[in-house]
């Protein structure tokens, strides 16, 4: 037996209480005000399922999914030239606002940034050097070559919220009086940061409270920069990783004493419980936990009884 609900949605909303940026000449820098138009598109489904169903067991089963997309469609109105190579204007669109990282046609939660594109070695040295760098600092992306980094170098670089959420539950009756039952959850889709990853925050003359990795001369890698590393004209930048994880949430065991059993103790009914929780994650995530980013999640064993007189 089995029921299932599936929600699919495209869904727009208008007037949202947003900041509006004011030029400086006002003397205020933006205004709270009812603006813009967004966009979410998605889907939600549903689906209970009884697996088997016998005298000395019973499956069920729980299945919930998420999808959801969402697109900026306008802003504020306000529109601005669009321009050739030659700088001949060929259209107008309107414009984005790039103070709050909002981008016509993109995500509310898309990253627009400096791209990290590895490590400097040993080897690079001399191109290093152009950027005032040197080897063991960050290499970024420069998309028109010049060895100066502003807004033309910054790109998109994925999302920061899970593109699809999911969670399913099985529950087992065993022989009627024993009954087991797992859950696990997923989010997919979206990425991570911390300063970690940088080591901009990494001082050199105390012992660091965690262990990170690191590059020195003696250990080349291309995944992080050294200790105190030094970006390109002091440009603010980001180490983005997937943080896309699935986690074994919990498992549990419980035993329902017959009531042939506890009558003579003028009990009415009885039954004791174990859980596991947080039992593991699976990731790519490099620091702790993907879901609490800096932190780890402790992990619990739960001992319940149930009675009543």
């Amino acid at each position: 037996m089995r029921a299932v609900a599936d929600l699919r949605y495209n869904k727009k909303t208008n007037d949202l209480l947003n900041n509006r940026q004011l030029p400086s000449l006002i003397g205020y820098s933006s205004v709270t005000s009812n603006i813009g138009e967004i966009n979410n598109k998605g889907i939600e489904l549903s689906l209970h399922s009884t697996n088997i169903n016998k005298p000395n067991l019973t499956w069920r089963t729980t299945l919930n999914l998420s999808y959801n997309k969402n697109t900026i469609k306008h802003l504020y109105g306000i529109m601005e030239d669009i321009k050739d190579d030659e700088g001949n204007v060929i259209g107008q669109k309107e414009a984005d606002d790039i103070t709050n990282g909002y981008f016509i046609g993109h995500a509310l939660d898309e990253i627009w940034g400096y791209k990290f594109i590895g490590v400097w070695q040993e080897n690079e040295a001399e191109e290093a050097a152009k950027y005032k760098q040197q080897p063991g600092d960050p290499k970024l992306l420069d998309v028109d070559n010049n060895y100066k980094f502003n807004n033309d170098d910054k790109v998109f670089q994925g999302n920061t919220t899970p593109k699809v959420r999911w969670n399913m539950r099985n529950e087992f009756t065993l022989f009627k009086n024993w009954n087991v039952s797992f859950s696990m959850y997923s989010y997919l889709g979206h990425k991570k940061t911390m300063s970690r990853f940088t080591n901009s925050n990494a001082l050199l003359n105390i012992t660091n409270s965690i262990v990170r990795e690191y590059w020195t001369p003696d250990n080349p890698i291309n995944d992080y920069p050294r200790l105190k590393a030094t970006s390109p004209g002091g440009v603010s930048y980001n180490i983005y990783q997937n943080a896309s994880f699935l986690r074994f949430d919990n498992i549990s065991v419980g035993y329902t004493f017959p009531k042939t059993m506890i009558q003579p103790l003028k009990i009415q009914a009885l039954s004791v419980n174990l859980t596991l929780k947080n039992v593991g994650v699976i990731s790519g995530w490099s620091a702790g936990d993907p879901e609490n980013s800096d932190a780890n999640t402790p992990r619990t064993l739960l001992f319940g009884l149930n009675m009543t007189l």
